[in-house]
């Protein structure tokens, strides 16, 4: 792919994107959706070589460069990509929905790209092996520096819309962080005489290894702090939860090296965050349960809400308070709330056969 041609100032057309009847939009998809990704790039290439810039293809557009490239792509897609947002936002087309289709075609490209990186390793495939033996830890940190520049500008052009796109570019990250792990160790472990070339490598990777030992010293007060790429309590965070762990390591180096102005900002951001703090945006896949069986369930819930305030519910309620798990082995007698009667026997008047006294 010549990713020169979405490279540097483009063109401002008067109506940017591709012409409704354009048949090449419907063949791209066609090929897309039988897994022809190589294809649909090409044809995606050849418009986008006509000087027309138009969102919906640009995700297969870069997703080729990337099936070409490998891991060694990663970083030109998305310095090109925060390019695009930040200098030629007016030439990609089609205006209308503008930032609707830039979610959808970012949000799709960033999947596509996790799923690959995923499926490779997981193979343990020849093209993995490729990756490892041919791209270098640098490489990686040039992607992982890149990928930091697209997700500053993904969020005041996107806004609210960003958020998917940022959390697939989160899951990108955690793996490259992993990967460049290997490869430096992969590189580590062949011994070879120390050219001089190697010499400076291996001196970078000192300078590395001591800044990060600078920040951990620097986070001494926090030693079982996780990091921003980790999850939390063995619980899957969302993008929100690693910002908010990011804000909080930035808010400890701000202490550390007594940039007290600075970490004062970083604080009222963080206070708001705890005094409107909602678990389910955090965490949501662990509330994911919860919300299917409420909803799945619904009407059998809600019958017993007019109960909320009869001796029975209380009585429920003061044991799910003081010991769970006994309350969930718990086995109330049907009805399970009702109305406390004079005789204190659960049940209300409704279905009281007043005949049946007459038995006695």
């Amino acid at each position: 792919m010549n990713i020169e041609l979405i490279q540097g100032t483009l063109e401002v057309s008067e109506s940017p994107g591709m012409e409704t009847t354009d048949p090449r939009f419907s063949d791209i998809a066609t090929l897309v959706q039988e897994g022809n990704y190589e294809e649909a790039a090409t044809l995606a290439e050849a418009i986008l070589a006509e000087k027309i810039y138009d969102i919906r293809i640009i995700g297969y557009f870069f997703y080729g460069h990337f099936i070409e490239g490998g891991v060694a792509a990663l970083a030109e897609i998305s310095l090109s990509l925060a390019d695009l947002l930040s200098e030629n936002l007016e030439a990609l087309g089609p205006v209308r929905n503008r930032g609707k289709h830039l979610q959808t075609s970012l949000n799709w490209l960033t999947k596509q790209i996790f799923r690959t990186l995923q499926y490779e390793e997981e193979k343990k495939s020849d093209l993995y092996e490729e990756w490892v033996s041919g791209v270098s830890s640098d490489q990686v940190q040039e992607a992982l520096d890149a990928g930091d520049s697209l997700r500053r500008i993904l969020g005041p052009v996107l806004e609210d819309a960003a958020t998917p796109i940022l959390e697939g570019l989160t899951k990108i990250t955690d793996w490259l962080k992993a990967f460049q792990r290997l490869v430096y160790r992969e590189s580590e472990a062949e011994p070879a005489e120390e050219t001089g070339f190697e010499v400076e490598e291996e001196t970078a990777a000192q300078d590395r290894m001591e800044q990060e030992l600078r920040r951990k010293e620097k986070r001494r007060f926090h030693p079982s702090g996780p990091e921003a790429g980790e999850e939390t309590a063995g619980l899957e965070g969302s993008y929100h939860l690693k910002m908010l762990i990011k804000k909080l390591e930035a808010f400890d180096d701000l202490i550390a090296e007594k940039k007290f102005s600075s970490a004062a900002i970083v604080a009222d951001d963080i206070n708001a965050i705890i005094a409107n703090f909602d678990p389910r945006i955090y965490f949501p896949k662990l509330f994911l349960n919860f919300a299917l069986n409420s909803a799945g369930h619904i009407n059998d819930l809600a019958a017993f809400a007019e109960y909320r305030e009869t001796v029975a519910w209380q009585a429920m309620q003061e044991l799910y308070k003081v010991d769970l798990e006994s309350f969930v082995r718990f086995n109330p007698e049907p009805p399970d709330m009702g109305v406390s009667s004079a005789s204190g026997e659960y049940g209300g008047m409704t279905g009281y056969d007043q005949d049946s006294e007459d038995d006695y």
